[in-house]
Formats: C-alpha cells, structure tokens, sequence
C-alpha cells in the first residue's frame, strides 16, 4: 500500500491546523482584555500604607473592573499613572466599606488595568498623597514611541506608541484579515503539496514504464 497520500495528507492537515490557531490567537489577542489591579492596602486611621504581609504589593486580575460604591462619607481616590506621567485612570474607593468604627485594618482596592501604567497614587479624601505603589513590572506598553509588536503592543493596546501604525484594510478588521490571510496560507500550502506530489508520482510512474522495457528491442 502506497503510504505516501496518507502522509501528505497529515502534513497538509498540520499546517491548516497551525495557521488558523495563529489566526485566532491573533484576532483574540487585537480584542482589549478586561483586567484590574488589586491592591494590598492597610488602612490606620486615615492612613494607607501596603500591606507589609505580602511580598507583591499587588497583582493583575482578568476581570471587568467595577466603580467601587460607597456612602456619605467624602471617597478616597486613586490615579493611574502611564509612562508619560499622564493621568490614563482615576478611581474612587471607601476605605472603611461604610463601616465608621472602622479604624484600621487589611483592606482591597481595584483599579482598571492600563497597559502603559507607570504607578498608582492614592490620596485620601482631602486630596492629600497618600501612598505611591509602582505597577510597571506588570506593563507591556512603555510609551517608547516605537510599536513593539513582540511585546503585545498594538493599536488597542498601546496607542501611544502604535497610533501611526498602518490602518487595517478596507471592509474589514484585523481578526478577519487574520483569518483571510491563513486561508490563504493554507490554499497556497496545498496547491504546492499537492503540485509537487503529482510531479512526484508521474515520474515514479514513468521510471517504473521505462523499467519494464524489454532489453532486446531491435535498433531502426
């Protein structure tokens, strides 16, 4: 039994494999993902300072980020700060959780997630500064100027660096040219596969037609 379409076969089944997972990771990862920081906070009358219990002052949490409720009394607030020292994210938080006798104690504040983020200020009520916390070990996006795409910067996820990218084509977005672009690959991949398995068995099959010749043919 000749093996050989068999193998072809699982080859060109491969290569259609692996370039429409590309294609959907890359139109997945042009999608902005929903992320917060939490922080690790301890509150003493008025006071915040990070929590001293945990090594990472905070983490990076895949969730939809949620404004904070709270009551009467005046918030507290936080900014995100980017690496061209810009204000990218303000949010508000009770530090009490609308609990008055509330005098001190490990809380846990959320924050958006911003890819470019440099560090986060937290101020207490009056709008005095409070606490520094820097959240750049956890940023792709460093405000360079250049887009770096082995990073993750893109478009979505950092305009500063990547605005002047080139736009994407006309009557579609970048996980369709995506998609397109893998059939592509994938129809070019087969063409020549199987354009080079038929040359293949047509010069099998004429080496084996000149085999069986007989040797004592008479010379015209």
């Amino acid at each position: 039994m000749n093996i050989m379409p068999l193998k072809l076969t699982a080859v060109i089944f491969s290569f259609s494999f692996l370039f429409f997972s590309l294609a959907a990771i890359s139109a997945e990862g042009s999608e902005d993902s929903d992320s917060v920081y939490l922080f690790y906070l301890y509150y003493d009358n008025d006071q915040l300072f990070a929590d001293r219990d945990y090594e990472f002052k905070y983490e990076v949490v895949p969730e939809e980020f949620t404004p904070e409720t709270y009551g009467s009394q005046p918030p507290f607030k936080g900014e995100i700060i980017n690496f061209k020292n810009e204000v990218s994210a303000e949010f508000l938080f009770d530090p009490k959780r609308g609990d008055p006798g509330f005098l001190n104690g490990k809380i846990k504040v959320k924050a958006p997630y911003i890819p470019d983020g440099q560090k986060a200020i937290f101020y207490d009520s009056r709008g005095r500064t409070l606490l520094t916390i820097f959240v750049s070990e956890s940023s792709f996006c460093d405000d360079n100027g250049i887009c770096d795409s082995e990073r993750g910067e893109n478009k979505q996820t950092c305009s500063n660096d990547c605005a002047k990218s080139a736009p994407p084509p006309v009557g579609g977005n970048g996980g369709q040219s995506g998609v397109l672009t893998a059939v592509i690959y994938v129809l070019i991949i087969l063409g020549a596969s199987l354009g080079g398995w038929f040359g293949w068995r047509r010069y099998k099959l004429k080496k084996e037609s000149l085999g069986q010749l007989p040797n004592n043919l008479p010379l015209n």
